[in-house]
């Protein structure tokens, strides 16, 4: 367990500055403990009754201040300490605050009156707000909405792999904030739908999500074509160098806000480890669900074909599931999303899409199917669960080669974790796996992860267990007798003696498929019944978990 962190407050400075304590004293700093003591209109108070909030959170309670004050800030805290409302209530009460200018329509005809007085569309967009995924877009301008009901100002959203006329008629039509998707957000500035140069409020929101999937390019341009006279805001859970570079290019003299370690789970989070193959993990996945009765769990997939094949299990079983992957239209992903927060489904299936500032509060588990690729995304991940409030609970399944990159995980995130033991699954494991099942429970399962682990000097592997060398003097003898069967057909057919029906010959591929056979019986790769001969071939209903598992009588 890691020791509990105190809030930090560092003023960041440019490299070219060299007193980075000027600003410090600013009373904005201090800390607001209620949302009584922060100086917000009264409709964006309203607001934050109607979403049920009743006291703000650490990051709430000290970067709140300073936004008002129309600083720059950098906000970190852990997954699920309320970032959005952090910079959705400023944002809204300084364009409350602060309407566009009125402007008077041109003379119809020589010697006539002024026309009415209109707003300019594009003056009247004054705050832009760049996260990385649709559903965040669509839910951080809800909130928005929310914090400015009953005022004139108007919020929608954008994102790609949509219908792009609605949107362009939407900002056309006048509104005051954008919230969109890097990609899209580009596209309109491009057709000069999207205008930047009356922006006055600009939030980068999960900034390092948005840069892990290749948006630095667009994120620059947007920075690049700001105004001069603007407040830019970055808001995320991790900062990586990427991030901070920005930060020390564009933010002039930012109040950096840290709660806790920005490579932390929260604390309400318990989280367990389970070392288990890979064709076994669907029927683990099964237990937890099935067996103890969960409900709110969100499964994350690496693939969206590995997520296909867990979601058919589950319905498979009679589980209520929805799947959120890049494949899927808007609007199955809205519908999926909405279902498993009402409590229609009980487990939702995803990719990386929904581990990123989603707030869910229906959410009680989260089950790492697939070992994440860096740290940071296991934090996002964990921190869906607990949204709501309360204790929450983690699973993580590791496979054989996934053992050194969960140390490294772990230790970046600070997590010791033992493997808990594997419970009783052959309920819904097929015969021919549970040969699997009793190696992983009997001796054979430390023999099998030694290839993957380190010795004290560092170095990977090991002497082979007696079942390994036991295995590979087994494929040896089976190679030989396969070799020497392959060289009588060879020898009979060079000198015609067939005394049986003519065979068929492996020709020269026959190494390769050797080969090929020896590599699918080694047992530590990854994979679901064996090693496919072709790429193109679509995997048969055997190989897949969805299919694999044994059906339910």
């Amino acid at each position: 367990m890691s020791e509990p962190e105190t809030p930090s407050e560092k003023q960041e400075t440019p490299a070219e500055n060299p007193t980075p304590e000027v600003d410090r004293v600013v009373p904005v700093v201090r800390v607001m403990e209620t949302f009584d003591e922060m100086p917000v209109a009264p409709v964006v108070r309203l607001g934050i009754e109607r979403l049920g909030f009743a006291a703000p959170t650490p990051i709430q309670q000290r970067i709140i201040g300073p936004m008002i004050a129309d600083r720059d800030v950098i906000g970190l805290a852990p997954t699920g300490t309320g970032k959005t409302l952090a910079y959705g209530i400023p944002l809204a009460h300084r364009l409350i605050e602060n309407p566009p200018p009125l402007a008077r329509r041109e003379k119809k005809r020589k010697g006539g009156d002024a026309g009415s007085k209109y707003v300019d569309p594009r003056r009247r967009l004054r705050g832009l707000v760049v996260v990385p995924t649709r559903e965040l877009a669509q839910q951080v301008a809800e909130e928005l909405r929310s914090l400015t009901k009953g005022s004139l100002v108007k919020v929608t959203a954008v994102w790609g792999k949509a219908a792009l006329k609605p949107q362009r008629e939407r900002i056309e039509a006048g509104v005051d904030i954008v919230v969109g998707t890097p990609g899209r957000l580009r596209e309109l500035m491009d057709l000069d739908v999207l205008s930047l140069a009356f922006i006055r409020h600009l939030v980068i929101d999960e900034g390092d999500r948005m840069l892990d999937m290749g948006f630095l390019p667009q994120i620059k341009t947007i920075l690049e074509r700001m105004p001069e006279d603007r407040q830019m805001a970055f808001f995320s859970a991790t900062m990586p160098p990427a991030m901070e570079s920005l930060a020390r290019t564009f933010l002039r003299e930012p109040q950096r806000v840290e709660i806790g370690r920005h490579t932390r789970v929260a604390a309400n989070v318990g989280n367990k480890l389970f070392e288990i193959d890979d064709v076994l993990k669907v029927a683990l996945l099964l237990h937890l669900v099935v067996e103890e009765k969960r409900r709110g769990v969100i499964i994350f997939c690496r693939t969206r074909r590995r997520a296909g094949w867990v979601d058919a299990a589950f319905r498979n079983h009679g589980i209520s599931v929805g799947l959120i992957h890049g494949d899927k239209s808007q609007n199955q992903r809205m519908r999926a999303l909405e279902q498993f927060t009402e409590g229609s489904n009980a487990v939702l299936v995803a990719t990386d899409v929904a581990a990123r500032g989603l707030h869910i509060p229906a959410v009680r588990t989260v089950v790492n199917y697939d070992l994440p690729l860096a740290a940071e995304e296991w934090v996002h991940r964990v921190g869906r669960a607990g949204h709501g409030g309360g204790f929450a609970e983690s699973f993580t399944f590791i496979s054989p080669p996934d053992h050194v990159r969960w140390r490294k995980i772990a230790k970046i995130v600070g997590q010791r974790l033992e493997p808990d033991a594997v419970p009783n699954i052959e309920k819904y494991i097929r015969p021919q796996d549970l040969t699997r099942l009793d190696r992983l429970r009997s001796g054979e399962r430390a023999s099998r992860f030694d290839p993957f682990r380190t010795d004290r000097s560092g170095r990977r592997g090991g002497e082979p267990s007696r079942a390994d060398r036991d295995l590979i003097r087994q494929l040896s003898e089976e190679e030989k007798t396969e070799d020497g069967k392959r060289g009588d057909r060879k020898s009979g057919k060079r000198s015609g003696k067939s005394g049986g029906p003519k065979e068929k010959s492996e020709g020269a591929g026959g190494g390769k498929q050797a080969a090929r056979r020896k590599k699918a019986r080694s047992g530590d790769r990854i994979g679901h019944g064996g090693r496919r001969k072709g790429a193109s071939k679509p995997v048969s209903r055997d190989e897949k978990p969805g299919g694999g598992v044994k059906r339910p009588k």
